[in-house]
């Protein structure tokens, strides 16, 4: 996998799983919402090139 999938993971799995344990239940509309918060700040972070630089910190690489 390259570096922006493993970057987008680190950070959007974390977040949709937190999402989810907040809000599937009880408020799935807001849970829904916030889902495509995440996918956006997710989506943002991909085009500028966070990602790489979050995956290369995490897993040691330069």
């Amino acid at each position: 996998m390259t570096p922006e999938v493993v970057g987008a993971l680190i950070i959007g799995v974390p977040a949709i799983l937190i999402a989810a344990l907040l809000f599937w239940r009880r408020m799935r509309p807001v849970f829904w919402f916030v889902l495509a918060l995440i996918l956006v700040g997710v989506g943002y972070l991909v085009t500028t090139g966070a990602t790489t630089d979050i995956a290369n910190a995490v897993l040691g690489a330069h």
